[in-house]
């Protein structure tokens, strides 16, 4: 990658996943965020709980992806494998969670438009990743 190109991935690729798991310390629908809904919810129902997790899931996963673009731009495939696998743990997250507090969205709290925009990012991320032609020279 070229150097400017290297400084946008790094702000695009980090911030995003970064937001994602700040998200998961700010309350989403109620007055608790979503690791203090994970431990109540623990106590009655384990196989739901673990869905409170993915947040911060996905973002370590998108982190480690972005990490292997930013450290050689061949691992690119690898990267975007990464990525896309954390956007598929994001995703049943959105779907599941945002689809029972459906009638609370006008509550909504800070951690979900965190978790929103950190999502965004991540997606701009992975198609201007996926977008990037590299010119290879040498023979």
């Amino acid at each position: 990658m070229k150097p400017k190109n290297i400084y946008l991935v790094l702000l695009l690729g980090l911030s995003g996943p970064i937001l994602l798991i700040f998200s998961e310390f700010f309350s989403w629908f109620s007055d608790y965020n979503l690791i203090e809904l994970y431990v109540i919810i623990t106590d009655s129902q384990i196989e739901d709980s673990f869905l409170f997790l993915f947040p911060i899931i996905s973002g370590v996963i998108c982190l480690i992806a972005n990490g292997l673009v930013i450290y050689n731009s061949e691992f690119k495939i690898k990267s975007i494998i990464l990525s896309f696998i954390g956007i598929g743990f994001q995703l049943l997250f959105f779907i599941d969670h945002i689809a029972q507090e459906i009638e609370f969205i006008s509550d909504a709290g800070i951690g979900l438009y965190l978790g929103i925009f950190g999502f965004l990012l991540i997606l701009i991320n992975l198609i201007y990743v996926l977008t990037t032609i590299e010119n290879h020279s040498g023979g």
